[in-house]
């Protein structure tokens, strides 16, 4: 006989309120806790899945809308996500944020503070507990989550460390024009990071590169879970169409994705006569692609989400040679189209050197290009690493997600068992 779980009363089950600006992993998160009956409300900023936005896309011709919109009529909810458990920003921050589109101009407010001061004034919806993806704004909210009683669940999207890595590499390449961010503002950003870890009851990260920073950070080792990301089944049955000695880079360009690092691996390929082609998939500004220092690539721009896919079962190898990275999405995209990984221990990375990849030092142009020949001239070591890219792509799909996230929040008081720390391996 089948042996049945005792049931958890009612007025110890998590009800969680989300607090998430923008569709991060596509409102993964969410709908993960909903199926999993632990979703309470689900505080947002903009979602063009209602009110308003649900005809803006009739309305705005797609030629006149800026980018920034096209890019929010993206945010669309799971089909059967319930919209009664939705809260985003009011009317009026909603025309406050067109009107700053149209017209370029700053903003008055925030629509994330917005969408905080409503969590607020509605007091969670009675939520329990909070589940927070923004980075350090929230301390205030959190503090008060704290004193109604709600457990506080933070997740570390990215590296506390990763100003750090930016402001070194700043100042090796001086050239390349750089944002305002003194290293003052840096440790400022980093104390705030350490006060969250100290308010939170769980810390989510990604990778275990991030969750050695958290805890060099100050982070008490027993309040963090690792819980790696994952992707949709179906890339896994997409059909590649390779195209020899293509090298593929998708990702914001500029100095904390390393992309000056494959231009100069690049550059070193083609005066060895390697026969290859290197792809830079994302946005970029033409003043830095027109440095010397990031010459040899391909520059091709963002382009939709179909076309990215495209692009990845064209690719022979994929490269991202981050500095700092908390969990490199377009990591498990390669290995799911089958194809191999070359990254640094910098990336958060489930790529296993020599396997379905190599894992080359962070900042060595010279390791990245030699990685790059191996791969590519060798179609023996590239059909094995291709089916083990795939095969390893298995393991982080959705499914796995939720429920090492499902699992993870056991670990929150009185929520723990036996079955779920079995559950909760990810090696």
């Amino acid at each position: 006989m089948q042996k049945v779980r005792p049931s958890i009363p009612d007025e110890n089950k998590l009800r969680f309120a989300v607090l998430q600006p923008g569709a991060r992993l596509h409102y993964a998160v969410p709908a993960l806790l909903e199926r999993a009956g632990m979703l309470h409300r689900f505080y947002t900023d903009l979602c063009a899945s209602l009110g308003f936005f649900r005809i803006v896309g009739w309305l705005w011709p797609s030629a006149l809308r800026p980018r920034s919109v096209q890019r929010l009529l993206g945010r669309q909810l799971p089909a059967t996500f319930p919209h009664t458990k939705v809260r985003q920003v009011r009317g009026a921050v909603i025309a406050e944020w067109i009107r700053e589109q149209i017209s370029l101009a700053p903003g008055s407010g925030s629509p994330v503070k917005a969408m905080m001061q409503r969590a607020r004034a509605e007091r969670f919806g009675g939520a329990n507990a909070i589940y927070t993806v923004i980075v350090n704004d929230d301390i205030d909210l959190c503090l008060e989550a704290k004193a109604r009683g709600c457990r506080v669940v933070h997740e570390v999207m990215l590296n506390p460390d990763i100003g750090l890595y930016l402001n070194e590499e700043y100042r090796r390449f001086p050239d390349v024009p750089r944002p305002l961010s003194s290293l003052e503002q840096i440790e400022a950003g980093r104390m705030k990071d350490r006060r969250k870890y100290e308010i939170a009851d769980l810390i989510l990260v990604p990778s275990e590169f991030v969750y050695r920073s958290v805890i060099r950070l100050g982070a008490a080792p027993e309040k963090v879970a690792i819980v790696p990301y994952g992707i949709d089944k179906t890339w896994l049955n997409k059909e590649p169409a390779t195209v020899p000695g293509r090298i593929l880079f998708v990702g914001s360009v500029g100095l904390l994705k390393g992309t000056h690092y494959l231009a100069a691996a690049t550059r070193r390929l083609a005066s060895r006569k390697i026969p290859c082609e290197a792809r830079v998939i994302g946005p970029f500004d033409p003043c830095i692609t027109g440095l010397t220092l990031f010459q040899g690539p391909t520059y091709v721009g963002q382009v939709p989400r179909s076309s990215v896919q495209r692009e990845f079962l064209a690719a022979d190898v994929f490269v991202l040679p981050c500095l700092c990275e908390g969990f490199a999405l377009v990591h498990l995209e390669a290995l799911a189209c089958g194809v191999p990984v070359i990254t640094t221990p910098n990336c958060g990375s489930v790529v296993r050197d020599g396997i379905d990849g190599f894992i080359v030092p962070v900042r060595d142009p010279f390791s990245l290009a030699e990685a790059i020949e191996r791969i590519i001239t060798n179609p023996p070591l590239r059909a094995t690493m291709s089916r083990n890219a795939r095969a390893r792509a298995r393991e982080f799909t959705w499914q796995r997600y939720e429920e090492r996230l499902v699992c993870a929040l056991s670990r929150l008081p009185g929520r723990k068992s036996p079955q779920d720390v079995e559950l909760c391996s990810t090696r």
